[in-house]
């Protein structure tokens, strides 16, 4: 009996503005900037010359992927799906701080290494661990939906990092040395 499989094509969403201060977005609604709306539409044309074809596009619920679905749709002259699961990581009140101003602002937090930590976040955060296991929420839900079909999910940095710690069959601690940049590319068989 065949394995059913699928072709998963993760991207990391455009720049923002919170990218280039360094700040944290997590599930704060920050759009694309000038370059980040540049990238995607070099994307779109990339994906559009190649020889790579998608069944479905998903997207995160987040402004800044959905911009860039939007972008990449319009070339590819298809629409997208939106998939509640693949929104970024809420990094609680550190979101929208830069890493000075959270270890400044709360310098107890940023003693315990919290947001690199399996079962500690940020106040009001999501721990790695919850995290996780609502990225394998998602991926249960492209396996159940989309069997044997080619699928390109527009996501976040975070997302990207717990997908590939879950394809590549990596430890929690491996995770945090993958990280796709804008607009980037990851290919896996789910």
């Amino acid at each position: 009996m065949k394995q059913q499989t699928i072709k998963l094509y993760v991207v990391r969403h455009g720049k923002t503005d919170f990218n280039v201060e360094g700040r944290y977005a997590g599930s704060t609604d920050v759009p694309l900037n000038k370059t980040g709306i540049s990238q995607a539409e070099e994307l779109a044309d990339k994906l559009k010359l190649s020889d790579m074809k998608f069944d479905v596009v998903i997207s995160s619920p987040l402004l800044r992927a959905r911009q860039t679905a939007d972008i990449v749709c319009s070339s590819l002259r298809t629409s997208y799906v939106i998939i509640e699961q693949f929104a970024e990581r809420n990094v609680g009140v550190y979101e929208g701080l830069t890493q000075r101003e959270a270890m400044e602002k709360h310098p107890e937090l940023w003693r315990r290494q919290c947001t690199r930590q399996l079962d500690d976040a940020p106040t009001k955060g999501e721990t790695i661990r919850q995290f996780d296991a609502r990225i394998i929420d998602g991926l249960d839900i492209l396996r159940r939906d989309y069997k044997n079909k080619r699928v390109l999910l527009i996501a976040h940095g975070f997302v990207s990092r717990a997908i590939n710690r879950y394809c590549m069959n990596l430890s929690f601690d491996e995770m945090h040395s993958f990280l796709l940049d804008n607009c980037e590319v990851a290919e896996y068989n789910l």
